[in-house]
Parts: C-alpha cells; structure tokens; sequence
C-alpha cells in the first residue's frame, strides 16, 4: 500500500521569505489586530477587487453571515429561506440567532437554490432568504430580487464560492442586502481564516 496523501484542495502560499519579508513591520509595531495597518490594506484592496461599495473584515466566513443575520434585527422563530445544499454553517448561522431554516430545493444544473420554489414556502414569518452561490455557479439574482420586493424580505447571500465573480458589469458582493466571503484555507482566496461582508446600506 502507497503511503501518499491526495489533495482535495492544496492551498497556494507564498515563499517563505517573501512571506517574512512582508509581515516584519507586524514585529516592529506590535499592532496584530483591532484595525491596524495591515487591516485597513486588506479591506481597502478587497473592495476595489470585488468591486464592492462597502466591505468590513470578520473573523471567518461563518461570523460574517451570523452576524450580517444579527445586524436586521428579525424577530425571535422568524422564517429564513435558504438551501439544503451548502456547508452546514449557513444554517448554524441561521439557528444561531433564533431563525427558522426553511429548506427550498436545487437546480440539478448548477446546485444553487431553485428560485422557482421560493414563492411556496414564504410565509407571513418570513423575513429573509439566503441563498448560496455554488462552485463559482450564481444564483438566478434578478428573479430572487424581484420576489424579495414583492415580499418585503431581505436577502443575504452566501458569496464563499464566488469570490471575484461579477454580474452584469458588478461585482457579486453588490447584489442582496449583504454578501458573505470566506478566506478559509480552502477557499480560491484564503487569508489562512477570515472573512467578510459586502454591503450598501450602512446599518450592517
């Protein structure tokens, strides 16, 4: 038997010296974290990457929708609309703040939530949707926004695989009330662990 390990994922890193080279400064001012310089680059450069009016930087991928959740004030046992097929941390976030997940099928094209059942599922608790991005595969965005009007809820997305992903000459993170990015190490981009949320309206 072959002792040899198979990747599911590799995670790209920089060479060792450039990687001390550029984290030196962090020694020579002691400044690791609460908005320090190193933070506000970061934050600044994804906003121009994404594309996004306004980002803040969170602690991981998870905190980030958690708290973007937190940040509308739904009442307690409110309904959340959002997909089965997802990393469970969508509906932790969700259950965290004392929602209920409402579960709407998928496309078997591209696994992204299937927005042609949302209408039959929402309720006078409803509050909000959260759909998914899949695999770089975006959501029917027009067509989610449209029953969001008409329904009065928000929409929180689930941006952790559509990093760098525009829509209609916009970054993806411009759509919805927020989106959520994650930098986990598994991630197309990662920052080793972290996170972020994109959004419009200064409230969040």
């Amino acid at each position: 038997m072959l002792d040899q390990k198979i990747f599911v994922t590799q995670s790209s890193m920089p060479p060792y010296e450039e990687y001390i080279e550029a984290i030196k400064p962090l020694w020579e001012s002691r400044w690791l974290t609460n908005m320090g310089e190193w933070h506000k680059k970061l934050e600044e450069a994804l906003g121009k990457y994404l594309d996004v009016p306004e980002i803040s930087l969170m602690v991981n991928g998870h905190m980030a929708l958690e708290l973007a959740i937190q940040s509308f004030g739904f009442p307690e046992g409110a309904e959340v609309i959002t997909t089965p097929f997802t990393f469970i941390s969508t509906t932790h976030a969700i259950v965290r703040n004392r929602l209920l997940p409402v579960f709407c099928d998928v496309k078997l094209c591209d696994g992204t939530i299937d927005e042609s059942g949302i209408e039959d599922l929402i309720t006078e608790k409803t509050v909000a949707i959260v759909p998914v991005h899949v695999y770089g595969h975006i959501c029917n965005i027009e067509e989610i926004q449209r029953i969001a009007y008409k329904y009065n809820l928000k929409i929180i997305y689930d941006a952790a695989h559509a990093f760098g992903i525009s829509h209609q000459g916009k970054g993806i993170g411009c759509y919805g009330d927020a989106s959520v990015f994650s930098f986990h190490a598994t991630k197309v981009y990662n920052t080793i662990e972290g996170g972020a949320v994109a959004f419009s309206d200064h409230i969040i």
